[in-house]
């Protein structure tokens, strides 16, 4: 059980290791990023031929539609994953360009 000691924390100790911990995001290396920016976009692409499939093949049914659903969130799923490394290696070049000066 922990005591009032352990308890106590500063809140600029908090904001320090988030501010820390938040450059360390955007500052990684950019193989990493781009390694989730290619998850993303194979994701999106699969939802979209997932939806292509469950158009053409399938006879409209409740069957059709709950694969749409699960193209649809497939293809969702990767474009935000994608649109956020995508956006992490865009503010850790933005960081780097700044911090360089």
């Amino acid at each position: 059980m922990p005591t009032e000691a352990t308890l106590k924390i500063r809140p600029e100790a908090i904001t320090m290791n988030w501010k820390q911990a938040l450059k360390h995001h955007y500052t990684g290396s950019l193989d990493k990023g781009f390694q989730q920016f290619r998850l993303g976009l194979s994701l999106f692409f699969l939802g979209m031929v997932m939806l292509y499939m469950a158009s053409q093949m399938l006879s409209p049914s409740l069957a059709q539609e709950l694969a749409v659903l699960a193209a649809l969130l497939v293809g969702g799923a990767g474009f935000i994953w994608a649109m956020m490394a995508h956006l992490r290696m865009l503010i850790g070049r933005i960081i780097h360009f700044i911090t360089e000066r």
